[in-house]
């Protein structure tokens, strides 16, 4: 059986040694966040989301009822890895992307036609399961996750420069 420790460290040497190997492909670091473990990630996350909506609960002083669950999009899925991907390369953490963009505007970019649209961020957890608890310990991305009127769901992961510079960005939606 394999120590936390000794785990810790193989997980981080690979890591190293995917992000190494991206490098030296001639890729930028930023670039390799939407590789497969963005795609693995992405999903882990949407099944997450989905069973914390199968059950009511209480974020921060606001009941909610269980939701339906949320469907994939491919241009919110978009639209999040964008702004995932702009914050790892420019080295910020905000809603406001460095264009000026804010999250509607960029689900509009994407092709996305929102009759309602909303957006969660974060930054340094290290995966699906850390980033999901998170935002359900936050009373205003837990009551983003339980809005009954959002119908869609895309998620983005990048990977700055530095330790602990995973981005995560969930955008959701209704369609028009």
């Amino acid at each position: 059986m394999t120590s936390p420790s000794t785990w810790m460290i193989a997980r981080q040497l690979g890591i190293a040694t995917l992000m190494a190997a991206t490098l030296a492909s001639g890729a930028c670091a930023a670039d390799s966040a939407v590789l497969r473990k963005s795609t693995d990630a992405g999903e882990r996350v949407v099944e997450l989301v989905n069973a914390a909506r199968s059950k009511s609960r209480k974020c921060g002083s606001e009941r909610f009822a269980s939701v339906a669950p949320l469907g994939t999009s491919r241009e919110l899925n978009e639209a999040a890895a964008a702004h995932a991907r702009d914050m790892a390369r420019k080295d910020y953490f905000d809603h406001r992307g460095s264009d000026g963009s804010q999250p509607k505007d960029r689900v509009l970019r994407a092709g996305y036609l929102p009759r309602i649209s909303g957006e969660n961020i974060a930054l340094g957890p290290q995966s699906a399961e850390e980033v999901v608890a998170g935002w359900l310990a936050s009373p205003g991305h837990c009551a983003n996750i339980m809005d009954p009127r959002f119908r869609e769901i895309g998620i983005g992961v990048a990977i700055g420069r530095g330790r602990g510079k995973t981005y995560w960005v969930q955008t959701f939606g209704a369609p028009r």
